[in-house]
């Protein structure tokens, strides 16, 4: 069944991310890692990565069967419930790959919807090689507030205090937005995939979160994205067979957002 533990969770909600090990074996990574190469290079036109600024596409799990599949997948669609509960919605999804330093950050302060990022990098990564480092507990008020102003600590940030998550291929990162992230010291093109959910929304502010997030993937899309994108969601992941997909995406219909 693929189900997390209370005490899990509670790590979860005391630090704000969660990492399992090994979740996927070394021949479904191996699928990803050559779906996703041969995905961000049709997102370039074949040009080779050219490690000058980072490259995003957005829309990525929608865009292929394969990471469509992961998304309803026991492994991560049960987690993801575990943590934000029934309803969970589902927000966007994208593949990156990173040319040198991400400075201190948090995805966002929006500390009443909670959103969650599931992360599977396709590369090992330690502090050394810009493994993702996260600050425990910075998704809470008052310590998410009081980080703001770490650009003016007058320290590297590698000295900031902080955990380093080392990972391996098949290893996932569930992570609280809110918490406050960064890398160091990695090398040209270190691969990402994200996959991103919220909170079931009840309030209208939920809903302006919603919004909001729609808007900025298409933002970010036209800053990141090799190849134009002109909406957020395929048509072929609002009308998956897969009743969990459907599930996730239900609201966006009923906004008429796609």
């Amino acid at each position: 069944m693929h189900e997390i533990t209370d005490g899990q969770i509670a790590y979860f909600q005391t630090f704000g991310f969660l990492v399992l090990r090994q979740v996927f074996d070394q021949e479904e990574m191996a699928a990803f890692s050559t779906r996703f190469d041969e995905m961000l290079a049709e997102d370039r036109g074949g040009i080779p990565f050219p490690g000058e600024s980072r490259q995003s596409l957005y829309r990525f799990a929608e865009l292929d069967p394969m990471f469509t599949d992961m998304v309803a997948d026991d492994r991560i669609y049960n987690t993801v419930e575990a943590l934000l509960g029934e309803g969970f919605i589902w927000l966007c999804s994208e593949g990156n790959k990173y040319v040198g330093d991400t400075d201190w950050h948090p995805d966002g302060s929006r500390l009443a919807c909670r959103p969650m990022k599931v992360s599977l990098y396709l590369d090992p990564l330690t502090a050394e090689t810009g493994c993702l480092r996260v600050i425990p507990g910075s998704h809470r008020l008052p310590f998410h507030e009081e980080l703001k102003p770490c650009a003016k600590f007058g320290l590297a940030d590698a000295e900031i205090p902080c955990l380093p998550v080392e990972t391996q291929p098949g290893d996932v990162i569930f992570a609280d937005m809110n918490t406050w992230h960064a890398s160091v010291g990695g090398a040209v093109g270190r691969r990402h995939i994200a996959v991103n959910f919220a909170q079931e929304p009840k309030t209208d502010d939920d809903v302006e979160m919603m919004v909001q997030n729609y808007e900025g993937v298409l933002r970010h899309g036209g800053e990141l994205q090799y190849s134009p994108l002109q909406r957020v969601f395929s048509d072929e992941f609002l009308q998956s067979d897969d009743p969990r997909i459907r599930r996730l995406v239900a609201r966006w219909i009923e906004m008429d957002l796609k």
